[in-house]
């Protein structure tokens, strides 16, 4: 693998990222406003129940805190879908015609223990394997191929989907 394939591959990858992006995780912000929509329900609730004796609106308010979360759950549970399936679907395309090199793609999650990230977030990682193919065709071969130290981790964008394209960058490894 060129190092211009190895670009190119990467690039292919930040595309489809850029065009699925995972769900951005639940931090800073978004919990601040969440766990403020929550108090000022509870809020609501406990002035219904003390003002009125109006069932229907008691239980009204509720019930449209539950469904409004089941929507957002359902929402970003879609988006997940969406990012993994494209992952997953573009993987195979690459293992279509890299897997007779020896060269395999994977999507993998990566856990806790495994992020580079300081942040709780959900990442992913491509694991691009090579097999005992790739290292018999570049035995005989005589040129060394480049070595490539990598780590490829999509996080969710903190930055508006329309504003700016993913970067690809190359860093072979100096020996």
């Amino acid at each position: 693998m060129s190092p211009h394939e190895f670009t190119a591959t990467i690039n292919t990858f930040n595309t489809a990222a850029w065009h699925y992006p995972p769900p951005s995780p639940f931090t800073g912000s978004i919990n601040y406003y969440l766990i403020c929509l929550a108090a000022l329900i509870l809020t609501a609730v406990i002035a219904a129940i003390h003002h009125t004796h109006q069932i229907g609106f008691i239980l009204a308010l509720p019930f449209t805190f539950l469904f409004i979360s089941m929507i957002v759950i359902y929402y970003r549970k879609k988006q997940k879908c969406k990012f993994e399936s494209a992952m997953i679907h573009l993987c195979s395309c690459m293992n279509a015609t890299e897997n007779v090199r020896g060269i395999n793609f994977r999507l993998t999650y990566l856990t806790p223990e495994q992020q580079i990230s300081t942040h709780p977030s959900s990442s992913y990682a491509i694991t691009i394997e090579f097999d005992d193919r790739y290292n018999l065709l570049h035995h005989f071969s005589s040129t060394i191929p480049p070595s490539y130290s990598t780590s490829i981790t999509i996080s969710p964008p903190l930055y508006d989907v329309d504003v700016a394209k993913p970067s690809n960058t190359y860093y072979p490894l100096k020996e």
